[in-house]
């Protein structure tokens, strides 16, 4: 029995080693951002220099938010031009979810400002558990404070799946005398509201779009708990202070799966019904967003120029019938 007793008091001792360990490992490295960090986050600054350019303009402002479907997918200048109010894309990338996007924008908001939410599909369906390892790679390096405000056994859970190749990358790029951490920031062209600027003709075609569906269409949505607790934290946020909200339909490949598709009909109606309850007015139609393969550049996201265009003239169309 003793033997026993001394076993497991080894095997606790080790495991609580192990842990103390590994934190200070994850401590040591949370200014050493990996690559996927550097990409990531060199998204979001570029956001925030974007919105930081209008700070001293006057008026209110219109912020397109999402991920990538909104920064391939949306015109801010056209906006701006047609509607006649400052407008910034703040579209970043999926893969980070939600919480980092609005937590980073948040502080650049004012009084009289509008935003437009076009999230990804996918999106609704975030739970800060999320095993995505470009939101991981976030929460351990650029985006440390926000993790911090997570409760406890969150923070637990990710730091014990998150990688070992996490911290062996982050002190392989860190150390590496010939190693310039800047390579690994994002390369996509952007101007100075925050739009994509070299998604030109098309890197994709109508066989490579049909070939898959988008799942987070196709299979049953429950919105998780935590999105709608993130969303509607911001949304009181946005209502205390007089910013106007409205949602708006990701762009998306029109795939064949998807017409005539209940389940795609019942996503779409939780989608719109979560937006309603809140009584945040909805841009359009889902439809409106699915769109044919010659508007696309890379991805059932991202759409090319001519695309942009004309999924921007849709939105303005809905946007100013709602601002009149």
């Amino acid at each position: 029995m003793k033997i026993k007793r001394d076993l497991a008091s080894c095997l606790i001792g080790g495991f609580l080693l192990s842990a103390l360990l590994w934190k200070g490992a994850l401590n040591y490295v949370v200014d050493k951002p990996v690559s996927n960090a550097i990409f990531s986050q060199s998204i979001i600054d570029t956001k925030l220099k974007a919105a930081a350019s209008t700070s001293e303009l006057q008026g209110p402002r219109i912020f397109l938010v999402g991920g990538s479907n909104v920064a391939f997918g949306l015109d801010s200048h056209q906006i701006e031009k047609e509607i006649g109010m400052t407008t910034i894309n703040f579209g970043c990338i999926a893969g980070i979810g939600p919480e980092i996007v609005l937590s980073s924008m948040m502080p650049t908001l004012r009084n009289g400002d509008n935003i437009i939410f076009a999230w990804e599909y996918g999106l609704y369906r975030f739970e800060r558990r999320h095993n995505d390892i470009t939101y991981m790679n976030l929460l351990f390096g650029p985006q440390s404070q926000l993790l911090t405000r997570y409760p406890k056994i969150d923070q637990v859970y990710l730091s014990l799946v998150l990688p070992i190749k996490h911290f062996r990358e982050s002190v392989a790029i860190h150390f590496n005398p010939i190693v310039e951490s800047d390579i690994f920031r994002c390369s996509w062209k952007f101007d100075s509201r925050g739009n994509v600027r070299s998604n030109l003709g098309n890197l994709t075609t109508k066989k490579e779009l049909e070939e898959k569906p988008l799942s987070a269409v196709t299979k049953k949505l429950s919105i998780s708990s935590q999105t709608k607790e993130i969303l509607s934290t911001f949304i009181k946020h946005c209502m205390d202070h007089e910013i106007s909200i409205f949602a708006a339909w990701p762009n998306l490949y029109n795939h064949s799966s998807y017409q005539n598709n209940p389940v795609v009909r019942k996503n779409l109606k939780v989608i719109e019904d979560f937006w309603t309850g809140h009584q945040i007015p909805i841009l359009g139609k889902a439809e409106d967003g699915m769109m044919p393969a010659e508007f696309f550049y890379d991805t059932f996201y991202h759409l090319n120029a001519k695309g942009v265009s004309h999924r921007t003239s849709k939105l303005i169309e809905d946007l100013s019938l709602l601002l009149e």
